[in-house]
């Protein structure tokens, strides 16, 4: 799966929280494009962050793109099988993952290759991602 990217980070100079922010929106975006090393190096936090981005992709995809709920769920699947992740996406469940995947989703952009900076989930959907 091949995703392009456009996205442009407005930060304030001197401003700590939204380069935490970009920061957090950078990684988000690495999960979605499959770059987290293999769980075996990756960090709890970086598996969850990869994990809760797909997830995130595949559920925005079902809000804008008319994917169904099957195909969304396929492309996770997939997703996790590729990336050895099987043990590690129980946590997918959890009140947290399902958190952080509602706010993600509805702050992604139309064509869920990025985020809505002006989305009224942006925010929200950073700061669940940092309390992983």
């Amino acid at each position: 799966m091949a995703l392009g990217l456009n996205i442009s980070f407005g930060v304030a100079q001197g401003s700590s929280r939204n380069w935490r922010l970009c920061w957090s929106s950078a990684l988000m975006l690495s999960g979605l494009l499959g770059t987290v090393q293999t769980p075996l190096l990756a960090s709890e936090t970086e598996t969850r962050h990869a994990m809760a981005a797909m997830a995130a992709f595949a559920e925005c995809k079902v809000l804008n793109a008319g994917y169904s709920r099957e195909r969304a769920q396929n492309i996770l699947r997939t997703w996790i099988a590729n990336k050895g992740l099987e043990q590690q996406a129980q946590w997918l469940k959890s009140p947290q993952a399902i958190r952080i995947v509602a706010l993600t989703s509805e702050a992604m952009n139309k064509s869920c290759d990025g985020f809505d900076q002006n989305s009224p989930q942006f925010i929200p959907a950073m700061e669940a991602i940092d309390q992983l």
